[in-house]
């Protein structure tokens, strides 16, 4: 074999194999038999040639080819190369979705229920998953509301721990564990309040009988006291303070003796003069006794 026939030909296989590597890198593989679909979209949303086709999250095929579907320019022309031995029925779907959180993407094959199914060059409906922008444009207002009240929160938060509320804060906690250190200390004590409250619990526990029957006693108290003539009573205590305040009415009044005497003060001066006439007639009994007694204890004498 001549020298430049055996250079041709390892220039042809190395050719061959650097278009074969380029297309099975881009997803596309000469030796495997696949049938093409077609898919019209709107808008492919990041999709590119290579990227794969899924059924319920198993690789089947890869995205061929993209282009636009007529001079327009107002759709994409998406060629889908599925592995022949997959059956794709009648009004099946192919959705463009992400498959990862770098936004992906990929084509999945949503069946449908029909018996019918497609031949290798049939179109397939397009069909595109929502994306997380658009699931959120109408919250977009509460979000932002939501980012200027967290805004507000922040420097609400900021201006409450200033450099005076951290120091309070911090005289707080040094009582607290000035406090916590003090009932460390006196647990003893503590321990023996317990103790007390203790005891005395059980002691109502363990008088509960002579307690139910103290209380009894107070039930029977209270009734007895509620039987009791208590309104007669008070009726006949009003009744007499009425009287009273009659008779010193009448007294203020003049009204009866007693009223009189209380009230006319003509019988006060007689009754003075009377006390003056009488002391008097003391003083001129003890000057001149012989006046008022003539009396002889022997006898009457004999004149000489």
């Amino acid at each position: 074999m001549r020298k430049e026939l055996k250079i041709g030909l390892i220039m042809i296989i190395a050719i061959g194999s650097v278009i074969w590597g380029v297309n099975f890198l881009k997803g596309k593989n000469f030796f495997s038999n696949t049938r093409r679909y077609y898919v019209i979209y709107d808008d492919i949303n990041g999709l590119v040639e290579a990227n794969g086709v899924f059924i319920k999250g198993y690789k089947v095929g890869h995205v061929s080819e993209i282009d636009f579907s007529d001079k327009t320019l107002t759709k994409l022309k998406v060629i889908l190369a599925i592995e022949s031995d997959i059956l794709i029925p009648e009004g099946s779907k192919a959705r463009i979705y992400s498959i990862d959180l770098l936004s992906n993407k990929a084509v999945e094959l949503i069946f449908s229920n029909s018996k019918h199914y497609l031949k290798a060059g049939d179109t397939l409906i397009s069909d595109m998953e929502i994306s997380v922008a658009k699931q959120l444009e109408p919250y977009k207002i509460q979000l932002y509301h939501l980012l200027s009240s967290s805004d507000s929160l922040s420097n609400s938060i900021l201006k409450i721990f200033n450099a005076q509320t951290i120091s309070n804060l911090r005289t707080i906690f040094n009582n607290l564990k000035v406090t916590s250190n003090a009932l460390a200390l006196n647990s003893d004590y503590l321990t023996a309040s317990f103790d007390n409250i203790e005891s005395i619990t059980q002691n109502f526990k363990d008088n509960n009988k002579r307690i139910n029957k103290i209380v009894k006693n107070l039930d029977i108290l209270a009734d007895s006291l509620s039987h009791l003539q208590i309104g007669n009573s008070i009726s006949k205590l009003n009744q007499t303070l009425d009287e009273t305040q009659k008779i010193l009415t009448n007294l203020q009044a003049g009204q009866g003796t007693l009223g009189k005497i209380l009230i006319n003060d003509s019988l006060y001066f007689s009754f003075m003069k009377s006390v003056a006439d009488m002391d008097s007639l003391i003083n001129d009994i003890k000057a001149n006794p012989n006046r008022y007694i003539n009396v002889s204890l022997f006898g009457s004498h004999k004149k000489k």
